[in-house]
């Protein structure tokens, strides 16, 4: 003869009865972190941040558009491309060196004499120079911008 089926009702895995049956027999040990985590929601809300992040990505393919628009464009790429020389020169300084030059300039003021001797040295024409081409590069730049908006001369331009 056939054995009986016992009849099961099918609930998801994912229901609400489930949801709420494995939050309240997860163990004890992490009671604290969920109060935790409840309250930096608590504070994230209060702080409208978790209204912020909602519009964010409620928007997104708009923020997207925007910020795509903006780090594409000439400014931003030749902004980066400056960050990143300047960055890459600023991490090849030996930093207690320039430490301790701070700290000798606090200290001890150089005669005359002592600053041209340092003047001459080929570190410090190296350093002129590249920042006299800056100046240069910076001018140019000037220069060309200068249209009908501007005010007027610069002190001591021609």
């Amino acid at each position: 003869m056939a054995a009986a089926v016992e009849f099961h009702t099918y609930t998801p895995p994912d229901s609400r009865l489930d949801l709420v049956r494995r939050i309240e027999s997860a163990p004890r040990e992490h009671a604290e972190a969920v109060l935790e985590a409840y309250d930096v929601l608590q504070r994230l809300h209060d702080s409208g941040t978790l209204g912020l992040i909602n519009g964010l990505l409620s928007a997104e393919d708009t923020v997207i558009g925007k910020v795509t628009d903006v780090v594409s464009s000439r400014q931003a790429v030749t902004a980066l491309r400056i960050a990143m020389i300047l960055g890459n020169a600023l991490t090849s300084i030996d930093a207690d060196r320039v430490h301790a030059a701070v700290a000798e300039a606090e200290t001890h003021t150089p005669s005359l004499w002592q600053l041209f001797r340092a003047a001459r040295s080929k570190e410090v024409r190296k350093a002129a120079g590249l920042g006299l081409s800056l100046a240069q590069i910076f001018g140019a730049s000037l220069l060309a911008r200068k249209g009908p908006g501007t005010v007027g001369p610069a002190i001591g331009s021609k």
